[in-house]
């Protein structure tokens, strides 16, 4: 073979492995934008599940312009027909295997509603249990704030028991609510 005919050659198999290539990220870049655009309707839908969980007598839910915060990321308010109910504080604190993100509802009296774990990489079988009724579920019309965690029996109403093997999961999310109560009080008491 001559150095034409290897140069044709490579020419030839160049252009295809080019098309080849062109035409798979093609359909990568589109299945991309349709997938992301599913991810975020998915997740969306998930936020607003639990918005409706924390802050079940609300109707309505609209998002607020929030202040930068070392735990609350969004704030939505939660209105029925006769005005505001509460607030729905989307929040991320530092668990054991990462970051925990949660909603918490707070009313306009300053009483955590109730909590719902959207995201966490906790260790199955220890962490994980953030997301089973028997710890969330201490958080459910709390009004004795701030909150601690305690190992054992939750005796006080400012307590909550700890996820036995798990007390960093259980702190991020005491922390947490802590948070958006702080920050509830800060920015948002005696809002209308």
């Amino acid at each position: 073979m001559n150095f034409h005919d290897a140069f044709k050659k490579a020419l030839h198999l160049g252009g295809t492995l080019f098309a080849v290539t062109a035409i798979t990220g093609l359909i990568l870049g589109v299945v991309e934008h349709y997938t992301s655009q599913a991810i975020a309707r998915v997740e969306l839908e998930a936020r607003n599940a639990a918005f409706r969980i924390v802050m079940p007598a609300a109707k309505n839910f609209e998002e607020i312009v929030a202040e930068q915060d070392d735990f609350v990321t969004a704030v939505q308010r939660g209105d029925d027909a006769t005005g505001l109910v509460g607030w729905c504080f989307t929040v991320n604190s530092k668990g054991y295997g990462g970051e925990i993100q949660f909603i918490v509802g707070v009313t306009k009296d300053g009483t955590v509603k109730a909590i719902n774990i959207l995201n966490h990489s906790e260790t199955p079988g220890l962490g994980a249990k953030s997301t089973e009724p028997e710890f969330y579920g201490q958080f459910a019309d709390k009004s004795s704030l701030p909150l601690k965690v305690v190992k054992g029996a939750a005796n006080n109403p400012d307590e909550i028991a700890a996820i036995s093997g798990a007390t960093i999961t259980s702190n991020a999310v005491t922390t947490g609510v802590n948070g958006a109560v702080a920050y509830w009080n800060k920015h948002l008491k005696g809002a209308e």
